[in-house]
């Protein structure tokens, strides 16, 4: 039967309480996938793979069933407590984190990151729906930039942190545990950074769940209501999907190659480039996506229609010539400068769109078109991102690991490209918000 629910919003600080604690987990969730960019070189030594073997290990390993479980579990976030299923989600990939330390072979590396994809499939559904039901329409574009932030965040911190683990464990090591015996420097690092998401997972414990808002159903909508409500909207919802799967390409491939081309083509460490490389990810993320969301909050009040979607064709079209200067900057002070516009750049679109698309969705849905989003989005992005620069430089330049940069910026030309015109055709068909 359905319902009407009229409860009020909560409070603001128990409401903003919630984004604070999704952006420890997200920044957790960062961490623990994002880690691997910087070890590049040292797994790659180690077990003598190439370029497009490890993007395969950045990628597809963790896409592939993040991509597809989001489904499923957007299901379990329309259906239970949207904060158990993130805790359980926490404790997962933390584990399965910690067991990418203990591999020694490719394809053990490629499984256990499959594992930490399983895990990590949990937090964005439910966490998307559960700010929804934290913050108005008008509101929650800004709550939902400031969590997705927390991605940037975490890369930051994890270019931060490993470089210093790095440099320490190289100085001071190696290091041996009980029952495992001496470990590799990358493998102690996976180890020590799946120590904080079971910290976060305690800390949930604490936290109540908001009531849901809006019409609700003692039973969700059936997947047949779901594929109904999008496929009366398909001529917005298929172009939306497809441009920001392409502007996740261009996201995730620049965060993915930007310690090589540091580390490549101006002779840096890895232990060297982390802290300036942090900043310029954490700087450059959290203003994109929460300047981009003031920005669309001030054009909505002054009526402009869908400005999330504008200011997304906008930015990924301007990604082209900053992912252009990157390749060219002529020293690694000038190539951090360009390195931060460009990923402020290449992420406006992910709260502002994410939050648009939770506005035009019943409540009892969100879980499950979240999960769609995020299965088009990072199908894309995961995948394609880290994969079409490191085929680019090991076809067209014969494996010259001093190119990447070229790689990255021919890769971003074409995937901004076709992501701007995407996005601008389903603007041009989006429905009015209620």
């Amino acid at each position: 039967m359905d319902q009407q629910h009229d409860e009020p919003w909560p409070a603001a600080g128990r409401a903003w309480g919630w984004v604070a604690i999704l952006v420890l987990a997200y920044i957790c969730s960062y961490i623990d996938r994002q880690i691997l960019s910087l070890m590049v070189d040292l797994i790659r030594a180690d077990l003598k793979i190439s370029d497009s073997q490890f993007s395969l290990l950045h990628g597809l390993s963790f896409a592939l069933l993040y991509c597809m479980l989001g489904i499923p579990f957007g299901l379990l976030a329309d259906r239970m407590p949207r904060k158990r299923i993130i805790i359980a989600g926490i404790l997962f990939w933390s584990l399965m984190t910690a067991l990418c330390g203990l591999t020694r072979h490719f394809w053990q590396l490629f499984l256990t990151r499959v594992g930490v994809g399983v895990g990590e499939a949990t937090l964005s559904p439910s966490a998307y729906s559960l700010l929804s039901d934290c913050f108005p329409r008008a509101k929650l574009g800004r709550a939902m930039s400031v969590f997705i932030a927390g991605g940037g965040l975490g890369a930051g911190i994890a270019f931060m942190v490993g470089s210093w683990l790095i440099g320490f464990i190289e100085a001071n090591g190696p290091y041996g545990f009980p029952g495992v015996g001496a470990l590799r420097t990358w493998q102690t690092v996976f180890l020590l950074v799946s120590i904080p998401g079971i910290v976060v997972a305690l800390l949930l414990l604490a936290f109540r769940e908001p009531a849901r808002q809006g019409r609700v159903t003692a039973d969700a909508p059936s997947w047949s209501a779901v594929g109904a409500f999008l496929a009366e909207r398909w001529r917005f919802i298929v172009p939306f999907l497809l441009g920001v799967g392409l502007a996740t390409m261009v996201a995730l491939g620049t965060l993915g190659w930007a310690p090589s081309v540091l580390i490549r083509v101006y002779g840096l460490s890895a232990a060297e480039v982390g802290l300036p490389l942090g900043v310029a990810t954490m700087i450059g993320i959290s203003v994109g996506m929460i300047g981009s969301a003031f920005v669309a909050e001030a054009l909505d009040r002054r009526g402009h229609a869908h400005p999330a979607l504008t200011l997304s064709c906008i930015s990924l079209i301007l990604t082209v010539p900053a992912g252009i200067a990157l390749a060219l900057a002529p020293n690694p002070m000038v190539a951090l400068v360009v390195l931060t516009l460009l990923l402020a750049l290449a992420n406006v679109p992910f709260g502002i769109v994410g939050a648009a698309l939770q506005s035009l969705t019943p409540n009892a849905m969100r879980g499950r078109v979240s999960a769609i989003y995020l299965l088009c989005m990072n199908a894309l992005g995961m995948a394609l991102g880290p994969l079409i620069p490191a085929l680019i430089t090991d076809t067209l330049f014969d494996g010259n690991g001093r190119m990447v940069g070229v790689s990255l910026a021919i890769t971003i030309a074409g995937a901004a490209t076709a992501g701007a015109l995407a996005l601008a055709i389903s603007r041009s068909n989006a429905p009015a918000v209620a």
